[in-house]
C-alpha cells in the first residue's frame, strides 16, 4: 500500500469517527441530517432541489436573496440528489468526499512546502480543528478549499490550462473564486517573459495565444453566472445587488474594524439569538491579519496573500461571518498547523488534541443551535 492510500484510509476512518460523534452530538437537535443544516445551508440546498427559478416563498425576505448564493455546490448536490438521496443528506455527501479531497491535497502542498510535511498530523488536524466542523456541513467551504489548492497545486507545475479550468470552477462557487487571477497572471506573466526572447518571431503569435487563453478561460465561472442572472432578472450583477438584503454595503475594511472596536460588545459572544458580537468579528479578522503578515515574515506570499485578501474583501462591506471567512482559508490552516505541530512531545500532541476535540464538540452544539457567534 503506497504512502497516499494509507493516507486516504486514515482520513476516512477518522472522518468516519468524526462524523459518528456528530450524529451522536445532534440526537437531541433531531439527527445530524437535520441539525447540521443552518444557515446558508437552507439556501443552497433549496436551490440543489429545486434551481433559481423556484416562485415560492424561501424566508422571510422571499425567492430574490437566492442570487446571493452561486451555482457550482448546489449543481453538485443535485447530481447526488439522482441517487435517491434528499437534498439535505446530498449536501452532506458532497462537503464530506470534497473534505477528504482538501486534506489529501493540502497534505502534498505541505510536501511540497513545508520540511518535514507530516502528512498524518496534517489530516488529524483538519480533523480536529475547532473550527474544522464547517468543512462537514452543506457549506461551500470544503468546495472552495479544494479547488484553491488544486489550482495553487496546478500553477505550482506550470498546469496553466489546468489551472484556468480549477479557477473556473471557483468563481462558479463564491465570487471571491477572482482573487486567483492576479496569481494566474503573473505566472503567465513570467512563462511568456521567460519563452518570449527564445522564440521565432513566427510563433511569438501562438506564444500570446497561450499566455492568454488561461486568463480568458478563468473567470468564465463568474462571467456565465453574471450572464445567466442577465438572461433570467434582467441584471447581471443580481448576486451583489441582493448583499444589502444582509446589510453588506462598500464601506471599507477599516470602517468595519473601526466601527466593530467602538462597539465592544463581547456580551454577545455566547448569545443564540440576536446579532452577533462585532468585536468578536473584528478580533478574528485581527487575528486573520496578523497571521498574513507572520505568513509573509516566513516568505510564503502566496499564502499571505490569500489570507489577507480572503479577509479584506468581505471585510470591506460587513463585519459578521468573520470567523468563518478565517478560520476555513486554506492558508490560515496551512499557518495554524505550522504552530500547532511545534508541540513535539507526546503529551503536548495529546493535550492540544484532546483541546481542540472538545473545542469542536462545543462549537458544533452551538452551530446545531445555531448560535450567532460561530457563523
Amino acid at each position: 500500500m503506497n504512502s497516499r492510500l494509507r493516507l486516504l484510509c486514515l482520513a476516512v476512518a477518522a472522518l468516519c469517527v468524526r462524523l459518528f460523534a456528530y450524529a451522536w452530538i445532534a440526537i437531541p437537535f433531531g439527527g445530524f441530517v437535520k441539525a447540521a443544516c443552518v444557515y446558508d445551508c437552507v439556501w443552497y440546498v433549496r436551490l440543489g432541489a429545486e434551481g433559481y427559478g423556484s416562485s415560492g416563498d424561501w424566508t422571510p425576505l422571499g425567492p430574490v436573496p437566492n442570487w446571493a448564493f452561486f451555482p457550482l455546490f448546489p449543481i453538485l448536490i443535485r447530481l447526488v440528489m439522482q441517487f435517491g438521496a434528499s437534498a439535505q443528506l446530498a449536501g452532506l455527501v458532497v462537503s464530506n468526499t470534497l473534505l477528504l479531497g482538501f486534506v489529501m491535497l493540502g497534505a502534498e502542498w505541505l510536501r511540497r512546502t513545508r520540511t518535514p510535511h507530516s502528512p498524518a498530523l496534517w489530516v488529524l488536524f483538519v480533523l480536529l480543528f475547532p473550527f474544522g466542523f464547517i468543512f462537514s456541513v452543506p457549506h461551500t467551504e470544503s468546495l472552495f478549499d479544494v479547488l484553491m489548492v488544486a489550482a495553487l497545486l496546478a500553477m505550482a507545475d506550470r498546469r496553466r490550462l489546468l489551472a484556468a479550468v480549477i479557477i473556473a470552477a471557483m468563481c462558479a462557487t463564491r465570487p471571491n473564486g477572482v482573487v486567483m487571477l492576479p496569481l494566474l497572471l503573473l505566472l503567465n506573466l513570467r512563462e511568456l517573459i521567460a519563452a518570449w526572447p527564445i522564440t521565432p518571431s513566427a510563433d511569438r503569435a501562438a506564444l500570446l495565444g497561450e499566455a492568454l487563453l488561461p486568463l480568458v478561460i478563468a473567470p468564465l465561472g463568474l462571467s456565465l453566472f453574471m450572464a445567466y442572472q442577465y438572461w433570467y432578472i434582467g441584471d447581471a450583477l443580481a448576486f451583489n445587488h441582493v448583499q444589502l438584503l444582509w446589510d453588506r454595503t462598500w464601506t471599507g475594511p477599516l470602517y468595519q474594524l473601526s466601527h466593530a472596536l467602538h462597539a465592544w460588545d463581547w456580551g454577545r459572544v455566547l448569545a443564540i439569538d440576536g446579532p452577533a458580537s462585532e468585536t468578536y468579528n473584528a478580533a478574528w479578522s485581527l487575528f486573520g491579519l496578523a497571521i498574513a503578515l507572520w505568513l509573509a515574515w516566513q516568505r510564503r506570499f502566496t499564502e499571505a496573500y490569500l489570507l489577507a485578501i480572503g479577509i479584506l474583501l468581505p471585510l470591506s462591506t460587513a463585519i459578521h461571518s468573520m470567523p468563518r471567512f478565517v478560520a476555513t482559508n486554506p492558508a490560515f490552516l496551512f499557518a495554524m498547523f505550522d504552530i500547532a505541530r511545534k508541540a513535539k512531545t507526546p503529551s503536548a500532541q495529546i493535550a492540544l488534541s484532546g483541546a481542540f476535540g472538545l473545542a469542536q464538540s462545543a462549537l458544533m452544539v452551538g452551530w446545531y443551535q445555531s448560535a450567532n457567534a460561530l457563523f
